[in-house]
C-alpha cells in the first residue's frame, strides 16, 4: 500500500487532473481544431486539440484583451490531460458567457451566433423558430453541384491501413493533407456558404424582398394541388401547366403576354 503525503498528493492532482482555461483564440484551418489558452498562473499553451461533435461546429470569438495584453473576457473551456500528462493537453467544449443563448426552457434546443448578430434557430414546445435582424439573409439553396462518396480515401484498396498510417502521420492537431501507403486522403470540407449565395435554386428572404427560385416555381395548398405555377417565363393561375385548359388573362390595357388563368 503507497503511503499518500499532502506533497505527492498535491503533484498528483496538479499533473493528472484537469484545470479551467480562458481561451485565447482558436485555429479552425487544421483538420483537428486547435486553441490556444491560460490554465493557472504563467501557464499558457497553444495547438490544444480540440475535437468537436460530428456534424456540428463552431469557431469562438477570439479573447478581449487590456492595454496589458491581459484577457479580460473571452470563452472559456476544460482541459484533460490524457493519461496524466501535463503535456498532452485536451479541450472540452467551449462556451462564452459574452454570447451564450440562455433562460431557455427545458428541453429547448438551440444554435446561434454572437450575440449582437441576432442570429437564433430555436427549438421549443412551441416550434422551430430561425431569426435573423433585417440587415441579415435568411437562405436555403441548392448549390449546383451533385453529392459524392463519403469515403475519405480517393485511390487504392480499402483496408489497407493507409488511412491509420496518414492519421499517425500528422503533426500536432493534424493540419497535414494526409497522403499515405494507398492513395491521397480526402479530409474535412469547406463552407458551401458562396456556392450558396450564387446557386439558381433557392428560397431567401431579406428586408426587400421573400424570393423563390428554380426551373419552376409552385405555390400549392394542402390538398397537394398547385394553384400558381411559374414555368418557362410563363404564368399559370390555378392549376399547373398541362393540368387544366388556360386562356390568356385579359386587362383593361390588353391581353397578358405570359399569364394565363383556368378555364372552367
Amino acid at each position: 500500500m503507497h503511503r499518500a503525503t499532502p506533497l505527492n498528493t498535491s503533484i498528483r492532482a496538479y499533473t493528472a487532473g484537469g484545470a479551467r482555461s480562458v481561451v485565447d483564440k482558436v485555429d479552425d484551418t487544421k483538420l483537428m481544431q486547435e486553441m490556444g489558452g491560460s490554465f493557472m498562473a504563467n501557464e499558457t499553451r497553444s495547438e490544444i486539440e480540440a475535437a468537436q461533435n460530428y456534424g456540428f461546429t463552431s469557431v469562438v470569438f477570439d479573447a478581449e484583451k487590456g492595454q496589458d495584453g491581459k484577457i479580460t473576457a473571452s470563452a472559456e473551456t476544460f482541459i484533460g490531460f490524457m493519461g496524466g500528462n501535463r503535456s498532452f493537453p485536451t479541450s472540452g467544449p467551449m462556451d462564452d458567457r459574452r454570447h451564450r443563448l440562455y433562460k431557455l426552457e427545458k428541453g429547448d434546443t438551440a444554435m446561434f451566433r454572437g450575440r449582437g448578430d441576432k442570429q437564433q434557430f430555436h427549438m421549443t414546445k412551441d416550434g422551430g423558430f430561425w431569426s435573423a435582424p433585417l440587415d441579415k439573409t435568411l437562405r436555403m439553396a441548392l448549390v449546383d453541384q451533385d453529392s459524392e462518396d463519403n469515403s475519405s480515401q480517393s485511390s487504392g484498396a480499402a483496408g489497407d491501413g493507409s488511412s491509420a498510417q496518414a492519421l499517425e502521420g500528422e503533426s500536432g492537431g493534424g493540419s497535414g493533407g494526409g497522403s499515405a501507403q494507398g492513395g491521397q486522403q480526402n479530409r474535412g470540407q469547406e463552407s458551401l456558404k458562396k456556392d450558396n449565395e450564387k446557386a439558381r435554386r433557392f428560397v431567401d428572404v431579406t428586408k426587400d424582398a421573400t424570393r423563390l427560385a428554380g426551373k419552376e416555381a409552385h405555390l400549392m395548398l394542402d390538398d397537394g394541388k398547385v394553384y400558381v405555377h411559374v414555368v418557362g417565363g410563363e404564368v399559370y393561375l390555378g392549376a399547373k401547366k398541362g393540368e387544366a385548359t388556360f386562356g390568356r388573362v385579359g386587362t383593361d390595357a390588353g391581353i397578358s403576354v405570359n399569364v394565363y388563368a383556368k378555364v372552367g
